[in-house]
C-alpha cells in the first residue's frame, strides 16, 4: 500500500512539472511570436555591431554608434518632441529641470569688439557675486591663460573643468581696469520667474521656463505686485520651452476662476482633467508670445485667453499638443517619449490649430529679437511689450 501511494505521488509530481514546463515553454513561445519583429530587430542591430566592430577597416567609438542609433530610432516615428539622450546629456536635462547648472552664476555675451566676453547678468549669491563680479565685466583669462577670442560655450566647458576647485578669474573693468578675484564653481540656482514693477504701476513678471520653482515664484511675483498697487500684470513666456505639468497648473489655479483648467488625453482617448478652485486673481492681465513660446507657455496663454481674463500679444507660437516622459535605461541615458496629448479648457488642440495667434499681432525684426534672447533688449524698445501695455491701459481706462 505504502509502494502503490510512493509511486503516486511520483507520478503526479512528474505530470505536475511536465504541464508547468509545458506552460512556460507555451508562454515563451507565444511571447517569441509576439514580439518576433523586436527579436529580429535585435538580433539585426546585433549583427550590424558586431560587423562593424570587427570588419571596419578604421578606428571608431561602438559606444557612439550605438548612441547614433538609438536617436535614429526615435527621429524614425516622426515626432520632433520625442527624442534620446545620453547619460550626459540626461544628466544636463536633469539640471535643466531643477532650473540648475554647476558653474559660477555669470550670462556672458559677446561684446562689440568681438575680443572678450561680457558679463551680461549674475545670479544673486553665486560664487561670482559673492566674489565681486560686476555686470559689464568682461572675462580676460582664467587661471592666467588668456581667454581673447574664444567663444561662450569654450569658457563654459573651461570653467566646468574646475570641478569645484578654486581658479583665479581675471576682469577687464567696465572703466578699464584690470582686476583677479577667486572663484569656485558650485551648483548655481537660476530663477526662472523674474518682476518688476514698470511706469504707469504696471507689473511685468517674465516666466522663463515652467520647471522646479517657478509656479511658487510667479504666485509670490503676482501676490508681491498687487500688494504694491499694481494696475495691471503683463506676463512675458516668450522663449519659453514649457517645463512641468505640476508648475503650470500652480500659476493657473491662483489666477483662474473655479471650472477646468486642463484636459490630458491618453493613448485610448481617455481624458484626465485638472480643475482650478474659486479663488482667483482679478487684475486685468496680458501675455507677451512668440514662435519660441512652446508647450507649457503656449497653453498658459491659451488658458488666460480662453476664460477672458487676459488679452495675448507678440507673434504666433509654433503649437505643441504633447506630453512627454523620461524612459532612464540601464547605463543613464533616456528616452523622452510622448504618451499624452493634451487639450485647452475648450478642448483646443494647438498643434492642430497651428499655434496661438495672438489677440494683437506685433512682430519683432530680427536683431531685437536677438537682443531680447539675450535679455539685452531695453523696455522702451520692445515693441511687443509696449503693445502689451497699451492694452492693458486701454482696459484700465474703461
Amino acid at each position: 500500500m505504502k509502494k502503490r501511494y510512493g509511486f503516486s505521488a511520483l507520478l503526479i509530481s512528474a505530470l505536475t512539472g511536465i504541464i508547468i514546463c509545458a506552460l512556460v515553454f507555451a508562454a515563451v513561445f507565444m511571447y517569441m511570436i509576439r514580439d518576433r519583429d523586436k527579436l529580429k530587430a535585435a538580433v539585426k542591430f546585433a549583427k550590424i555591431y558586431e560587423t562593424i566592430q570587427e570588419k571596419y577597416i578604421g578606428d571608431t567609438d561602438m559606444e557612439q554608434v550605438s548612441d547614433a542609433a538609438f536617436g535614429a530610432m526615435l527621429e524614425a516615428i516622426d515626432d520632433r518632441w520625442s527624442y534620446y539622450m545620453t547619460a550626459e546629456e540626461f544628466d544636463a536635462y536633469k539640471n535643466y529641470q531643477s532650473n540648475t547648472y554647476t558653474g559660477i552664476g555669470i550670462t556672458i555675451v559677446p561684446e562689440e569688439s568681438g575680443a572678450y566676453l561680457l558679463v551680461a547678468g549674475i545670479t544673486e549669491d553665486s560664487p561670482a557675486d559673492r566674489a565681486g563680479v560686476h555686470i559689464g565685466d568682461r572675462l580676460r583669462s582664467i587661471d592666467g591663460a588668456t581667454l581673447e577670442g574664444l567663444e561662450a560655450p569654450e569658457i563654459k566647458d573651461i570653467i566646468a573643468s574646475k570641478n569645484g576647485e578654486k581658479f583665479e578669474l581675471g576682469l577687464i573693468t567696465a572703466d578699464g581696469g584690470e582686476v583677479t578675484v577667486t572663484v569656485s564653481t558650485e551648483v548655481v540656482f537660476t530663477k526662472p520667474v523674474k518682476y518688476e514693477m514698470l511706469d504707469s504701476d504696471i507689473g511685468y513678471v517674465r516666466i522663463k521656463n515652467f520647471e522646479d520653482g517657478s509656479g511658487s515664484g510667479a504666485v509670490a511675483a503676482v501676490d508681491d505686485l498687487i500688494s504694491r498697487g499694481a494696475a495691471g500684470i503683463v506676463f512675458d513666456v516668450r522663449n519659453n520651452p514649457g517645463g512641468k505639468l505640476s508648475e503650470l497648473l500652480t500659476i493657473l489655479d491662483h489666477l483662474l476662476p473655479e471650472g477646468e483648467v486642463f484636459v490630458s488625453v491618453n493613448e485610448k482617448g481617455e481624458e484626465n482633467i485638472r480643475y482650478s478652485d474659486a479663488e482667483c486673481v482679478e487684475i486685468p492681465m496680458t501675455v507677451l508670445v512668440n514662435a519660441n513660446s512652446y508647450s507649457a507657455a503656449e497653453f498658459f496663454a491659451e488658458a488666460l485667453s480662453e476664460y477672458g481674463v487676459a488679452t495675448v500679444v507678440g507673434s504666433n507660437t509654433t503649437g505643441k499638443s504633447r506630453s512627454q516622459i523620461n524612459i532612464v535605461l540601464s547605463d543613464g541615458s533616456a528616452v523622452h517619449l510622448s504618451t499624452n496629448g493634451y487639450l485647452t479648457p475648450k478642448r483646443t488642440d494647438l498643434a492642430e490649430q497651428g499655434g496661438i495667434v495672438p489677440d494683437v499681432a506685433v512682430d519683432l525684426d530680427d536683431e531685437d529679437s536677438v537682443y531680447l534672447i539675450a535679455g539685452q533688449l531695453p523696455y522702451s524698445y520692445d515693441e511687443q511689450l509696449q503693445a502689451a501695455i497699451l492694452e492693458l491701459n486701454k482696459s484700465n481706462d474703461k
